[in-house]
C-alpha cells in the first residue's frame, strides 16, 4: 500500500510465478493501521542510520505491544465505571488480562486479534454507557468502534444482536417507552458499521470480481461441532481454561456477576457464547501455527472480569487461589515470548510427519504447554555455542530465506526459531551499538518502575478515602 499504492501483494512478497495482482483474505484494518507505524520505522532508519527492513519491522511489531496496554487500561476503566469495582480490582483484572492469559503472547504478534480486542471493548464500554445525557455521543462511538473491529476482523459482525439486546434491554428499563426511541439509538450507531461493510464489499470486489467472496471460502464452517467446542475449550493443546487460568474464575463467578447486573452479564454472555458457537463450526478453529485458543482472545475481557467479584468478597488469605492462578497464566505465558513458537510446532512435524497437528492439540505428552518450555532450554543452549550463533547471524544478515526449505534446514539455520525472542536481543547478535539495544530496554523498565509505583501510591490514596 505504501511503497506501491496498491492493495495487491508484489511478486517479491508472494514468492510466486503467477504475475497477476495477489491479493489477502485479511481484513484491511490491520494493514491501514500499520501504515503510520511502517513511515515512523522508514524515518528511524535514516535518522538512526538502522538497516530499513529492520526498522520497519520493529515499528510496526509495536502495533499489538500498544493496542494490549490500551487494552489493559480500558480493562481498568470497564471496571470501576460499569462494574463499581475497587480501584485494587481494576489493576488486579488488568494486570491478569495482560500478562496471565495470551493476551502477552499477541502483544507481540502481527495477527488481528489484538486490535479486534480493544476495539471491541471500546464499543462495548460506550455502549453500555447509561448516563442519558451522553447517550447519543455514545451510540455513535460504539458504532463507531465497533465498525473499526469488523474492519480489522469481519468474524466481528456476530457481536451485532449483543448491542442490540443490551439497548432494547435498556430501553425496556427506562422510563422512556417510545419505541422511537430505541430506534433512533440503533440507527446513531448502525451508521458507521453499515459504512464499513460497503466498503468491505467494495474491497471484495477489488479483490476477487465478487461483492459477497471475503477469501475465506475455503474450508469455511465445515468442521465438526464438537470437536472444535471441545477443542477450543478442553483439548491439550488450545484449551481456553489451560492457557488462561483466570478464565476458571470468571466462569465460577458469572452467577454473581449475572446477580448485579443481568443486562451486563447477558450482554458479555452473547459476546463469548456467539464467538465459541461460530469458531466450533470454522474448519480451522485451533488458529494455525499460534499459540492457544487465538480465535477466542477477543473475548477473554468478559470471561475474567467477573473474577472481581471474587478477588472483592474474599479477604487477603482467602484471595490465594485466586492469586496462584494468577501467577500460574504468567508461568504459562513466559516460554511463549521467549522463543518463537514455530520452533515447536517444526519439531512436532519434523517427529510425526503428517500425524503431528492430531498429535499437538489432543495428545497432553505433545501440548505446547509443556514443549514451549523444553523449546527454550534448546534455545539456551545454541546460544552458548558461539560459532552456530556466528552461522544463524550470518544467514539472517545475507537475508536467507527458508520458504518451502525442509524442516530440517529451518530448524538449523533460521535465526528467527534458534535465538530469543527479544528485539533487543536482536540488534545486540547484529552488532548495533548498544546505544540501541540497551538504552531503549532499561527506559522501558524505569517507565514500569515509576509508573508501577504511582499505581501503588494511587491505590494506597483509593483505602484511605
Amino acid at each position: 500500500m505504501v511503497e506501491d499504492q496498491s492493495l495487491s501483494f508484489s511478486e517479491s512478497v508472494t514468492h510466486l510465478e503467477n504475475q497477476e495482482p495477489q491479493y489477502s483474505k485479511y481484513g484491511f484494518g490491520m494493514s491501514v493501521l500499520a501504515i503510520p507505524f511502517y513511515m515512523f520505522g522508514k524515518i528511524l532508519s535514516i535518522l538512526l542510520e538502522i538497516d530499513e527492513s529492520m526498522a520497519t519491522q520493529f515499528a510496526v511489531s509495536m502495533i499489538n505491544a500498544i493496542l494490549t496496554a490500551l487494552s489493559c487500561v480500558m480493562i481498568f476503566r470497564f471496571s470501576l465505571d460499569r462494574l463499581s469495582f475497587s480501584y485494587s480490582t481494576g489493576l488486579f483484572l488488568s494486570l491478569g488480562f495482560g500478562l496471565s492469559t495470551i493476551a502477552w503472547y499477541y502483544s507481540e504478534d502481527f495477527m488481528s486479534e489484538p486490535a479486534t480486542t480493544l476495539f471491541l471493548l471500546f464499543a462495548v464500554y460506550f455502549a453500555t454507557n447509561n448516563d442519558v445525557s451522553r447517550k447519543k455521543q455514545s451510540m455513535v462511538l460504539a458504532g463507531t468502534f465497533l465498525a473499526i473491529a469488523i474492519s480489522c476482523r469481519m468474524a466481528s459482525l456476530v457481536v451485532v444482536p449483543g448491542f442490540v439486546l443490551y439497548e432494547w434491554m435498556t430501553w425496556k428499563g427506562s422510563r422512556e417507552k417510545k419505541i422511537a426511541g430505541f430506534c433512533i439509538n440503533i440507527f446513531r450507531a448502525s451508521i458507521p458499521v453499515i459504512l464499513i461493510i460497503i466498503i468491505i464489499i467494495s474491497y471484495n470486489y477489488i479483490r476477487f470480481e465478487d461483492f459477497f467472496e471475503t477469501g475465506y471460502e475455503k474450508g469455511g464452517f465445515e468442521g465438526h461441532f464438537f470437536v472444535g467446542f471441545y477443542g477450543i475449550l478442553f483439548s491439550p493443546g488450545k484449551s481456553l481454561f489451560l492457557y488462561n487460568p483466570l478464565t476458571l474464575i470468571g466462569c465460577l463467578a458469572f452467577g454473581k456477576f449475572w446477580m448485579h447486573d443481568k443486562k451486563l452479564a447477558l450482554f458479555c454472555f452473547w459476546l463469548i457464547f456467539s464467538h465459541l458457537f461460530m469458531f466450533s463450526f470454522w474448519h480451522s478453529w485451533p488458529g494455525g501455527m499460534s499459540w492457544g485458543p487465538r480465535l477466542m482472545l477477543v473475548v477473554i475481557p468478559y470471561l475474567i472480569f467477573p473474577a472481581g467479584y471474587f478477588w472483592e468478597k474474599f479477604e487477603k488469605k482467602s484471595k490465594i487461589p485466586v492469586i496462584a492462578l494468577l501467577i500460574l497464566g504468567i508461568i504459562i505465558q513466559i516460554p511463549s515470548i521467549m522463543v518463537n513458537i514455530s520452533r515447536y510446532y517444526y519439531e512436532i512435524n519434523k517427529k510425526f510427519g503428517s500425524q503431528g497437528h492430531e498429535k499437538l492439540l489432543f495428545s497432553f505428552e505433545e501440548s505446547p504447554l509443556i514443549g514451549q518450555f523444553k523449546q527454550v532450554a534448546k534455545v539456551h543452549a545454541i546460544m552458548d555455542n558461539a560459532f552456530q550463533v556466528q552461522k544463524l547471524v550470518s544467514f539472517a544478515k545475507e537475508k536467507k530465506k527458508f520458504l518451502g526449505e525442509n524442516v530440517d534446514i529451518v530448524l538449523k539455520n533460521g535465526l528467527a526459531i534458534n535465538s530469543f525472542n527479544f528485539w533487543w536481543y536482536y540488534m545486540w547478535l547484529f552488532g548495533y551499538s548498544f546505544l540501541f539495544w540497551l538504552v531503549p530496554p532499561i527506559v522501558f523498565l524505569s517507565i514500569m518502575v515509576v509508573t508501577g509505583y504511582k499505581l501503588v501510591k494511587k491505590q494506597e490514596e483509593h483505602k484511605v478515602n
